[in-house]
């Protein structure tokens, strides 16, 4: 099987080697290639960390911090594998020794760079598999530890159809932390060994916030209640403005001077989005086009309706100014984001009915602590009625708060097993 994915491996870096060539993105083409090719400069570390894009970064934060905090003297190595990622990790991150572009898993870029880092550990976050670098890491010695795992119900079902060469993956890992014992049952029934596998929790608990709610000095301009749709996708930007044009028109007082936020997933939408509000002609302006420097602004040189987030790293801040927050992905069946960052501030939250890449999501239900909508009119009533029942939406948001405190504890479970690992390698004179 491993002879089919090298061949399959060095097949499909033939044929994306012209697109790397040419994609737009990085600052730095020439570090972005030789990296993806594995033929970059390469300093033996001590940990190395993987994170592919933006998610998976800004939800391995706390742990990031928590472990250069814990081991100072190590030198410690953050990968992505999108530019997005890469950016959020320098800007997050400066602690590492060095942020770095994932090298393409193949045989011909991998097996340079994993000689010349030989990491002690390598953690990658969130249960990606790299097939070539797992087995080539446990020929150099290292340990694997798989941390914040989730295993989506669509994934299941594609390792399952190739169980037999999974399951050899999954036995190069020495540790795999999930998120729940869903996520853990899943990743026994694929092949790992029962007794290397323990649920940890979600890193997106332990949220890396202030501890109080602070405004960016941009946010002191706006008047009024705010409602921030975060993390929208393609075809929900339609409906939340149609719900937001139906809250605006309607006749109670505490609709009028209500403001959205809306925050695409993805940076490459943002024009996307200012093209659906130029389109319905809605009063708008980009965040970047807003001053930093509050002290040349006021409430009314805010005038706009529609305020597009299109910036990256700031949408936590600003679900902390927020009157009621609405989470994307989850009108369409794409699995829903982080309902975590605005219950952290103790927001009311509502989401649509695809929510599946967050099991907690029913049990913010359950509570209470939000609520589920189904299309544009259900979210102008949800809104309408937040906004007029304010003791409601206080307490919802609560109860979203107090769930979240009560999961806290993944980062410290999550530097224990490494502090546990490299102690067990020094005894035995590993890597």
């Amino acid at each position: 099987m491993f002879l089919l994915y090298n061949l399959l491996s060095i097949s499909a870096l033939l044929i994306y080697s012209p697109w790397l060539l040419f994609k737009k993105g990085p600052e730095s083409k020439l570090t972005f290639l030789s990296e993806r090719f594995g033929v970059s400069w390469y300093v033996r570390t001590d940990i190395w960390i993987h994170a592919v894009s933006v998610g998976e970064t800004l939800a391995a934060l706390p742990f990031l911090k928590a472990l250069k905090k814990e081991f100072p003297c190590f030198k410690i190595v953050l990968s992505t594998t999108t530019y997005t990622g890469q950016k959020i990790a320098r800007e997050k991150f400066p602690e590492a020794d060095r942020i770095m572009y994932m090298p393409v898993d193949a045989w011909l870029c991998i097996n340079r760079a994993v000689k010349l880092l030989a990491p002690k550990v390598f953690i990658t976050v969130e249960t990606e598999l790299w097939p070539q670098l797992f087995k080539k890491l446990k020929d150099n010695g290292s340990h694997i530890a798989v941390l914040n795992g989730r295993i989506s119900n669509e994934s299941f079902k594609g390792y399952k159809r190739i169980s037999p060469f999974i399951k050899k993956v999954l036995s190069y890992v020495d540790f795999f932390y999930m998120q729940s014992k869903e996520d853990a049952g899943r990743i026994i029934a694929l092949g790992a060994g029962r007794e290397k596998v323990k649920v940890m929790g979600n890193f997106k608990f332990d949220l890396n916030l202030p501890a109080s709610q602070h405004a960016m000095s941009w946010m002191d301009a706006i008047g009024g209640h705010i409602l921030v749709a975060g993390s929208t996708h393609k075809g929900e930007e339609e409906i939340i403005l149609n719900a937001f044009n139906a809250i605006k028109s309607n006749t109670a007082p505490e609709t009028y001077d209500l403001k959205l936020i809306l925050a695409p997933r993805h940076p490459e939408r943002f024009q996307e989005a200012e093209d659906i509000l130029k389109k319905r002609g809605i009063n708008y302006i980009r965040r970047s086009e807003i001053s930093v420097d509050s002290s040349q602004l006021t409430v009314d040189s805010l005038e706009a309706d529609v305020i597009l987030l299109d910036t990256i790293g700031e949408l936590s801040e600003v679900y902390s100014r927020a009157a009621i927050a609405f989470v994307g992905g989850s009108l369409l069946p794409l699995g829903g984001h982080n309902i975590l960052e605005p219950a952290y501030w103790a927001k009311p939250v509502i989401f649509g009915p695809h929510m599946e890449n967050f099991a907690i999501a029913s049990e913010f239900l359950k509570q209470g602590a939000a609520l589920e909508v189904k299309d544009s009119a259900d979210i102008a009533n949800a809104v309408t009625d937040l906004l007029k029942y304010t003791d409601k939406a206080k307490e919802m948001g609560q109860k979203a708060k107090d769930i979240t405190d009560s999961n806290t504890g993944a980062v410290k479970k999550a530097v224990e097993l490494i502090r546990d690992i490299l102690a067990e390698a020094r005894q035995n004179g590993g890597a």
